[in-house]
């Protein structure tokens, strides 16, 4: 059985087809940007409302919050379109050049390597196993830059609010952080031999 390939190498080697998209991607990153400031901004919000309503009793807190509320959310729906509109472009790019690139490299084979390969498999590779790499690829970047901007937000917000029960819940990220690096090389086996098969 082959040896799989090192991640980080394959998605360099993806990311070179993405480079040409970096306005598109850039772009994407702003929208992440602002997905992962609103998130933090509504814990932030609900803590004025709850300290404005049950401790100060502010009247005014009712006339604004609404339009708060509604601010936010559009903020949070304009960077949660660009965070997903963005890579989807970018990954239909890199879709167009990975099959091109595999036609291309198809065409240049001897007759011999189609006569030993099904039809069915050789497609498949074109199509299926293509869409794959590159869905997967835009969704991990996504996520890595999504995920990571709103948890460093929220991180800093944390620490702001109460640092000690912060540093508590960090203290069990270790934990946390094997169970899914666990979770994510099952799926990784799982999703081989879907492939193989």
């Amino acid at each position: 059985m082959a040896e799989a390939p090192d991640p980080l190498r394959v998605f360099r080697r993806l990311f070179l087809y993405a480079r040409p998209q970096w306005p598109m991607m850039t772009l994407g990153v702003v929208g992440m940007a602002l997905y992962a400031a609103v998130d933090t901004g509504i814990a932030l919000l609900v803590r004025t409302f709850l300290d404005g309503t049950f401790v100060r009793r502010d009247p005014r807190m009712i006339t604004w919050m609404p339009l708060a509320i509604v601010g936010l959310f559009v903020m949070r729906g304009a960077g949660d379109y660009l965070a997903n509109f963005a890579p989807g472009h970018v990954g239909r790019a890199v879709i167009k050049a990975l099959r091109a690139d595999v036609f291309r490299h198809l065409l240049a084979l001897p007759v011999r390597y189609f006569d030993r390969n099904a039809p069915a498999q050789l497609l498949a590779r074109l199509t299926y196993n293509v869409e794959l790499v590159s869905e997967a690829t835009t969704t991990a970047a996504t996520a890595l830059v999504k995920d990571t901007l709103t948890i460093a937000g929220l991180l800093a917000y944390l620490f702001w609010t109460n640092w000690r029960l912060t540093l508590l819940a960090l203290a069990v990220a270790p934990l946390i952080a094997w169970l899914v690096r666990t979770a994510n090389r099952q799926f990784r086996r799982y999703s081989a031999r879907i492939q193989s098969s």
